[in-house]
């Protein structure tokens, strides 16, 4: 019998409303981020939501660990921008130690809640426990995962913290806090077992106490080190590779193993480096389509969404203004040899933008109300010259793809 996938369910405001017709006004939500990691703090934060808001524009928002990275930052700048107000807490790795993961989590909630320029009302908060606030709440069991509140402040909690412990990489580069974020990974507990635990870690929890002092290293080990950082190129990465499974080379089994995966690391990040310094067309794509962005948001309209996929189809974006919703596809060239990017938008790549245009429209529930268009942005980037852009506004109707 085949396995049925199981439908994940979406947050809603409908705690917010009913709280709403209770009187309260400003309600918070309020999620931490950072109770399973050895090392860093733990982050709260607390946010308020407009109470008049346009369900679609959080559509998609859930608890932090199920949205990837970019869908974390995507929604992360839509809640700051509107959210009436948030704000963070943090409880050290010290304190954490000393009053325990629990409470350390309730204490950042409580200095999350304290900082929010606005009184709220009522609290919502994600989990069993309630932080000790003078203020009327409630903890909800999966709070993240019913409402969009408590969600929105899931996803300003993780990101926040994912760029603290980014940030701390600096500071201790052989942890590789910029990957794991200090979560328990393979590596991560490989590296303490190797270099003993830092002031970041939580020296409480299993897999660091036990390494609380710092072994002495071989020269042999630290050279090699030294030698990643020398690498470049990639190709100094696959050389130093080579090298490493040079069976004379006096390392333990746990030293091969944590220099195999640094140098891996330090071979991602020389790949970044080389896709700045050139772009692919993917790249340039993305690029491009800012551009559009751009350009529309000077023509008054706000970005909605972007790329949005369904299978069959993609979108590349959805913007409104005032009761319009325009589908816009970007059509872009490095050239006019071949033609006008314009011309690429075909009634065929329009006919997959209007199915899956429809198929937004009604997971959204905006198939009453609203002026539907279809747009097209063209974009001719010339080496040496400025784009030259243009916009095609209604340049498809829905009766061009009716069978």
């Amino acid at each position: 019998m085949a396995k049925q996938s199981r439908k994940i369910e979406e947050p809603s405001f409908v705690k917010e409303e009913e709280l709403r017709q209770n009187g309260y006004a400003l309600i918070a939500g309020v999620d931490e981020a950072g109770r399973g990691p050895l090392a860093g703090p733990v982050v709260a934060a607390a946010v308020i939501l407009p109470a008049k808001i346009e369900p679609h524009i959080l559509a998609g928002i859930r608890d932090s660990k199920q949205l990837t990275e970019s869908s974390r930052a995507h929604f992360y700048e839509v809640i700051t921008e509107i959210a009436e107000g948030y704000a963070v807490g943090h409880a050290s790795a010290r304190e954490i130690e000393t009053v325990n993961i629990r409470q350390a989590s309730l204490l950042a909630m409580k200095r999350a809640v304290e900082r929010l320029r606005l009184q709220p009302d009522f609290v919502l908060v994600d989990g069993r426990d309630y932080p000790a606030i003078s203020l009327p709440g409630q903890a909800i069991i999966r709070g993240d995962q019913t409402s969009v509140t408590v969600g929105a402040a899931s996803i300003v909690a993780k990101v926040v913290r994912d760029r603290i412990m980014t940030a701390l990489h600096a500071r201790y580069p052989q942890y590789g806090f910029d990957q794991h974020k200090g979560y328990p990974t393979a590596f991560h507990r490989l590296a303490v077992e190797i270099f003993g635990a830092c002031d970041l870690h939580r020296a409480t929890f299993a897999g660091v106490t036990e390494h609380i002092l710092s072994p002495e290293l071989s020269n042999t080990f630290l050279s090699q080190i030294r030698q990643i950082g020398k690498c470049r190129q990639l190709e100094d990465i696959e050389t130093f590779l080579h090298h490493l499974t040079d069976a004379s080379l006096p390392l333990s089994a746990k030293e091969r193993s944590y220099l195999e995966h640094r140098a891996q690391l330090h071979r991602d990040f020389l790949s970044r480096l080389e896709r700045i310094k050139h772009p692919t067309a993917v790249d340039v794509g993305a690029e491009l389509e800012s551009l559009a962005i751009d350009y529309l948001h000077r023509k008054g309209y706000v970005l909605w969404e972007r790329n949005f996929r369904r299978k069959g189809g993609e979108i590349d974006l959805i913007m409104n203004r005032s009761s319009q919703i325009v589908f816009v596809e970007v059509k872009s060239r490095s050239t006019a040899k071949f033609g006008m990017p314009y011309e690429a938008a075909s009634k065929k790549k329009m006919k997959s933008v209007f199915q899956t245009a429809d198929r937004y429209l009604h997971e959204r529930g905006l198939t009453e109300g609203w002026d539907i268009r279809y747009d097209v942005i063209s974009i001719l980037a010339e080496t040496g010259a400025s784009p030259q852009i243009e916009h095609f506004e209604d340049a498809y109707r829905s009766d061009d793809f009716m069978l």
